[in-house]
Parts: structure tokens; sequence; C-alpha cells
């Protein structure tokens, strides 16, 4: 079992260097990902510009979280997976958008203020099967590689 897709995004203010966030994104994802960006205004009316990397199958979706590294991925099971889990079998995680501009990773609370990138994994779970169980199995083995 494993991950049907990955998907990275980003909200970048007027002010924010777009083309080291996608670099950044494009990094984060690995190779043959798909890169989006639509410009537009935010809720208060202020340029924006929603940048999204995105990949699908298994070995790429699992690479692309495998970039969390050893210890975000123990972070993940330390903390507890299940919150992080939606009824559409998809791991939410958010990370430091300046700490991924500088070439690291660091997951922030979902409470947290600072600028992030959002991940979405879509687990790949079958009737009878727990995806709790699954995503946690995945990142166990992702450990063990890193």
């Amino acid at each position: 079992m494993g991950l049907h897709s990955a998907r990275w995004r980003v909200h970048a203010s007027a002010v924010d260097d777009v083309s080291l966030i996608e670099q950044g994104l494009r990094w984060l994802t690995g190779e043959g990902c798909e890169v989006n960006m639509e410009k537009g205004k935010s809720w208060h009316g202020s340029e924006q510009t929603i940048i999204e990397a995105s990949i699908s199958g298994r070995k790429a979706s699992a690479y692309s979280l495998s970039r969390l590294g050893g210890e975000g991925l123990r972070n993940l099971l330390e903390n507890g997976i299940s919150n992080r889990l939606d009824e559409d079998k998809v791991l939410h995680i958010r990370i430091s958008l300046a700490e991924l501009v500088c070439g690291e990773v660091t997951i922030v609370s979902d409470d947290s203020s600072e600028a992030t990138a959002k991940g979405c994994f879509k687990v790949e779970s079958y009737p009878g099967q727990e995806v709790e169980s699954v995503a946690t199995g995945l990142i166990h083995e992702l450990i063990e590689k890193a």
C-alpha cells in the first residue's frame, strides 16, 4: 500500500519571491511534478499567487512525503496522525515556508501563524483496511529508508 498522489500548496503574497517558492515546491514534490500558478486577490483584496505542485503515483508520492526527513516523519508518528487524516483518506501536513525556501523542512502545528506550505497526501487504502494503520505503516517504511 502507499499513496495515490501528493500535492503541496502555498498562498504567496505580492511581496513573496514566487520563483523561490516554486523552486522549493519542485524540490519538495520531486521530479515530474506539475506546477500550477493562479494569480488573484486574497479575501482582503491584496494580490496573491496560489502555487500548487502535484504528483501522482505510489513511488513519486512516497518520495514527496519522505522529504520530511526521518525527524519530521518520527514527529508525525509521535504526535499522532489521526487528527491529520480526513474522511477522504487524505493526510494533511503543514511545513514552514521560511524553512522550505532555505532548503529545510519543519512541520508546524495547525495553530501556527507563520506562512506555510500545505501538503495533502491521498492514502491508498481499501475496504477492510484502517486508513490510519496504512498511513502509519507507510511512514514507518519511509523512516527505515531515511
